[in-house]
C-alpha cells in the first residue's frame, strides 16, 4: 500500500471497519477479501473487495447514512454506524467513498485519498 499523508488511526478504523463488514457479510463461500491501492490523477484509489452477499443497488447510497441499516438486527448485529464512519473519515480526508456490489456475488468499497501537498 502506499505511503499517504492521513491520521494513521482514522486510517486504520476505515480499513478495520470495511474489512468486519466484509467478514460479518460473508456467503456460504470461505470469505475472501482483496485490498488493492492504485495511482488515479492526484489521489490513491483504495479497494476492498470480497465475496460476500453483496448489496442490493437500491441500497447502496443509503448504507453511508448514520443508523440506516439493510438487515434487521436479529439477522446480522451492528449499529448502523461503521460505514458513516467511514464516510467520514474519508471525506474529512478530502477523498470520496462509494460501494459497487451485486447481490450474492460480493461487494467492492472504493475510496480516495488526494495527495496533500
Amino acid at each position: 500500500l502506499p505511503k499517504v499523508k492521513a491520521d494513521p488511526s482514522q486510517l486504520t478504523q476505515l480499513l478495520q471497519n470495511l474489512i468486519q463488514n466484509a467478514l460479518k457479510f460473508k456467503s456460504d463461500r470461505s470469505p475472501e477479501i482483496h485490498i488493492n491501492a492504485k495511482r488515479k490523477d492526484n489521489s490513491w484509489l483504495f479497494s476492498v473487495r470480497d465475496n460476500g452477499i453483496g448489496i442490493d443497488p437500491k441500497y447502496q447510497e443509503r448504507i453511508f447514512m448514520i443508523f440506516h441499516r439493510v438487515h434487521s438486527q436479529k439477522e446480522y448485529e451492528g449499529s448502523g454506524v461503521g460505514l458513516a464512519v467511514c464516510k467520514r473519515i474519508v471525506e474529512r480526508h478530502g477523498g470520496k467513498i462509494w460501494v459497487e456490489s451485486e447481490l450474492g456475488k460480493g461487494s467492492t468499497f472504493f475510496f480516495t485519498i488526494p495527495d496533500q501537498i
